[in-house]
């Protein structure tokens, strides 16, 4: 897996939950509200949380820049936006973006290798 396909990976439970509520239960599962929905949809960002760590600055990147992206142009802030609201500068924002993805490639590609050598 690469810097894309986690971005991906990130994008599409924010598009879900545009239109479905969560619960965060115990150990950092989430569980969609509407039983319809698959809780599948939302392990990326479970996965995120525990990789980057509750409340952390690449997890704040990561999963605003993921939100932002979902929204395709209909976020409530831009990027530019988002950083002057909460006192981070630009350049720092994709910084801690870069480092959560990179980090999160690196938990995935070796979580995945560990599953194939126990297969």
């Amino acid at each position: 897996m690469d810097r894309r396909d986690i971005e991906r990976w990130l994008i599409t439970p924010m598009r879900a939950l545009r239109e479905t509520s969560i619960v965060a239960l115990p150990g950092n599962a989430l569980e969609a509200v509407a039983s319809s929905r698959s809780n599948a949809t939302f392990d990326s960002l479970a996965f995120a949380r525990a990789v980057l760590g509750k409340d952390t600055p690449e997890l704040r990147a990561v999963t605003t820049w993921a939100r932002i992206m979902a929204a395709d142009g209909n976020a409530e802030a831009s990027i530019a936006e988002w950083c002057v609201l909460f006192g981070w500068k630009e350049r720092t924002f994709y910084r801690r973006l870069g480092r959560g993805l990179d980090r999160l490639v690196t938990a995935k590609n070796e979580a995945d290798g560990r599953l194939a050598t126990a297969a």
